[in-house]
């Protein structure tokens, strides 16, 4: 496929089905007719998908040009050594769907602080994560990207200094820029200052260099915040929550990178992401 700046949505949204669609295996067809490329698929409550329907849904991927993604359970928690056997299944199995559907981005979330310090939780996150990478290639799993995401609660691993540190155990292991959740941790940074994204931006490219910046998965969307940070999801609209695209659209420019920029907005992914691409190709 040919190297470009996706725009897609998490899942399938309100639309999909009010316009008669029923399986995801309709969802490249229906993306492509709304003019996206793109598409994060849900094992966020675990992998119950079959063989048969992944390789199902990469066919029709293939056929409409749209970049698949996924994401891991919810479940998964690095931080608890106890658990490494029923998180690493975890990510294997996902990894081994998105293989048979023809694609290797997953997005994972890999802690919660719990009841470990701060330092105690990262050094067992890191730790377990090149453990899960080991077994990976152990086990013949090796042509993948794991996607770190940035959390938008306090009480949990995944600020942009951790995720950061976390994509130096391995050459496969990129961020997930999850802007509504780096904004809901800095309490409204982006709100207020336009100049916040493009200073993140480089200073993730200092730390993990521009090949894998080039590679970054982005999920993009206005999040409703306290201060102990994310609470729900709203609309790219949400003039109470919502922040700019345009520093984003610059910094992507000016870098020459090419992410997939996922749309987690409630309801109407499909609809906000269309409008997240249309705001890029205007942009000059």
């Amino acid at each position: 496929m040919q190297m470009k700046v996706r725009f897609g949505p998490s899942g399938n949204d309100a639309l999909f089905y009010e316009q008669g669609y029923k399986s995801t295996i309709q969802a490249p067809q229906w993306l492509s007719k709304m003019g996206l490329s793109a598409m994060e698929i849900n094992f966020t409550r675990g992998t119950k998908m079959s063989v048969e329907t992944a390789r199902k849904i990469g066919e029709e991927a293939r056929k409409y040009d749209i970049e698949l993604s996924a994401h891991a359970p919810y479940y998964i928690n690095l931080a608890k050594n106890e658990s490494f056997d029923k998180n690493y299944n975890w990510i294997k199995q996902c990894l081994v769907l998105l293989g048979e559907m023809g694609f290797k981005r997953l997005v994972v979330h890999v802690a919660a602080q719990g009841e470990f310090t701060r330092e105690q939780a990262m050094a067992n996150v890191t730790a377990n994560l090149a453990n899960v990478i080991e077994k990976l290639d152990n086990d013949g799993i090796s042509d993948f990207l794991l996607c770190i995401e940035t959390m938008g609660k306090f009480s949990y691993i995944g600020n942009v200094a951790e995720i950061c540190e976390l994509c130096k155990i391995d050459g496969r292991i990129i961020p997930a820029l999850d802007f509504g959740h780096i904004n809901c941790l800095l309490q409204g940074e982006f709100q207020r200052n336009p100049d916040a994204i493009p200073q993140i931006m480089d200073f993730v490219e200092s730390e993990i260099g521009i090949e894998k910046l080039r590679k970054v998965h982005i999920h993009w969307s206005a999040i409703v915040y306290s201060e102990k940070g994310e609470r729900y999801h709203t609309t790219i609209d949400d003039k109470d929550w919502a922040f700019d695209f345009t520093p984003l659209v610059k910094v992507i420019k000016e870098k020459g990178l090419t992410p997939v920029i996922i749309c987690e907005s409630k309801e109407i992914m499909a609809q906000d992401a269309k409008r997240l691409m249309e705001k890029f190709s205007s942009f000059s």
